[in-house]
C-alpha cells in the first residue's frame, strides 16, 4: 500500500476510534486532526501514530470517554483538566475556548493539564487563524533532550507553533520542536551506519559526538541554536507545564513507551483577535505587504523561490486534497495495516 484516499483514511480513523470506545464527535475531532496533519506532509505526527494511541487506550493510559472540563477561569484565561482524554480532544477544546474568550477580550490564554501527546502543534494554531486570529500553540513532553552543560536528557523536545491569518485562508505558520535536528534523522543515520554532523548529539559524558549508534540511550539530542533553543524549551515548559499544573519535566511520562501510564502532559493555547487591534482590511493589507516583501527579498545563487513559513505545507495539502491521496511512508503503512488487523476494519 503506497497511497490512501484522504476521505477513506478519515473514515477509517473515525471507525477505529469508535471501535475502541470513543464517541462519534470526539472520534471525528481526533481523525480530522491527524488526517489534516498528514495532508500537510507532517507524516510523523498524523495517522502513523493512531495505532499507538489506540494501544494506549487499551492499556489504560488514555480514557476514550473522558470529557475535558474547566477547572478555573477568568474573562481572558482558563485552565482545563483533560482528564486523560485523547490529546487532540483536549487540545481542540483548549484552542476553541481561547478563541471564544479572545472574541470578548482581544487576547486569551487557555492551559490544559492531565492531557496526552497532541500530535502537531500547527494544527491548533491554525484553528485560530481560520477564525481570523493569530494562534499560538505549544506543549511540553517527557524529557528527551539534553541542555547546555548536561550529560543526560533534562527537558522535553517541546513543540511550539504560531499561525497568522491570511485572506487566502492559507495562513503563515511555523510548527517546530526545539531540538537541533529531528530524532528521526538520527535514527535513519544509525540504521544506515552513518555518522551525523557535530551539534546534533552529545554522548553520555556530555561530549559532542558524531556517532549515532548509542541513540537514544547513550547519546542525546541537543537543542537548536544551543542556549537559544534551550531557553525556548523552558518558555514552553513554563506556559504549558508549570502554569497549567500539568506534569513538569520528569513528571511527564513517555506517551508511547509507557502505554499504561497517563502522559500527564500540558498544553498552552493563545488566541489574539486581530480585528480588535486594527481594522480587518488594514490588517489583511499589512499581512500581504509583509509576505510580498519577504517573497521579493534578493535571492541567493541557485534559489528559485523564497518561501514563507507554512507555504510548502499548504502546497502539499492542496495537492493531497486535489488528488484525494496521501503518499504513505513504510512506517505509516505498516502501522495502519496493523491497526486494521487489530480492529477488523478495512482501510480501503
Amino acid at each position: 500500500m503506497k497511497r490512501v484516499s484522504v476521505g477513506k483514511l478519515y473514515e477509517f480513523a473515525c471507525k477505529a476510534l469508535m471501535h475502541y470506545g470513543m464517541n462519534a464527535g470526539d472520534a471525528e475531532v481526533t481523525a480530522r486532526t491527524l488526517v489534516t496533519t498528514d495532508t500537510f506532509g507532517v507524516l510523523s505526527h498524523g495517522t502513523k501514530n493512531l495505532c499507538q494511541y489506540i494501544q494506549k487506550i487499551q492499556a489504560g493510559g488514555i480514557d476514550p470517554k473522558a470529557k475535558p472540563a474547566i477547572l478555573r477561569e477568568g474573562p481572558a484565561w482558563a485552565i482545563l483538566d483533560g482528564k486523560r482524554a485523547m490529546g487532540m480532544v483536549s487540545a481542540c477544546r483548549g484552542m476553541a475556548l481561547a478563541v471564544e474568550k479572545a472574541r470578548k477580550t482581544g487576547i486569551a490564554y487557555v492551559g490544559v493539564r492531565n492531557s496526552c501527546h497532541f500530535g502537531a502543534a500547527g494544527y491548533y494554531a491554525n484553528l485560530a487563524a481560520a477564525q481570523g486570529m493569530i494562534g499560538i500553540a505549544m506543549s511540553n513532553a517527557d524529557p528527551n533532550m539534553a541542555i547546555p552543560g548536561s550529560r543526560d536528557v533534562a527537558i522535553g523536545n517541546n513543540p511550539f507553533s504560531f499561525a497568522v491569518p491570511v485572506r487566502s485562508g492559507e495562513s503563515i505558520f511555523l510548527d517546530i520542536a526545539l531540538s537541533n535536528v529531528a530524532a528521526l534523522k538520527v535514527v535513519m543515520a544509525k540504521e544506515r551506519g552513518e555518522q551525523v554532523p557535530l551539534g546534533w548529539l552529545i554522548d553520555d559524558q556530555g561530549v559532542p559526538t558524531t556517532d549515532p549508534s548509542g541513540f537514544p540511550h547513550d547519546s542525546h539530542l541537543l537543542p537548536m541554536a544551543a542556549h537559544k533553543g534551550y531557553g525556548l524549551a523552558v518558555m514552553v515548559e513554563s506556559l504549558a507545564g508549570l502554569l497549567t499544573g500539568a506534569g513538569m519535566l520528569g513528571e511527564v511520562s513517555s506517551w508511547n513507551l509507557n502505554l499504561a501510564s497517563p502522559n500527564n502532559a500540558g498544553h498552552a493555547f493563545i488566541a489574539i483577535d486581530c480585528a480588535q487591534m486594527m481594522p480587518p482590511e488594514r490588517f489583511g493589507d499589512r499581512v500581504e505587504q509583509m509576505a510580498r516583501e519577504l517573497h521579493d527579498a534578493p535571492k541567493g545563487q541557485g534559489t528559485e523561490k523564497i518561501f514563507l513559513p507554512g507555504e510548502m505545507e499548504w502546497a502539499k495539502r492542496r495537492k493531497a486534497l486535489e488528488e484525494d491521496a496521501i503518499e504513505l511512508t513504510q512506517a505509516m503503512a505498516d502501522s495502519l495495516i496493523k491497526l486494521s488487523g487489530m480492529c477488523g476494519i478495512p482501510l480501503e
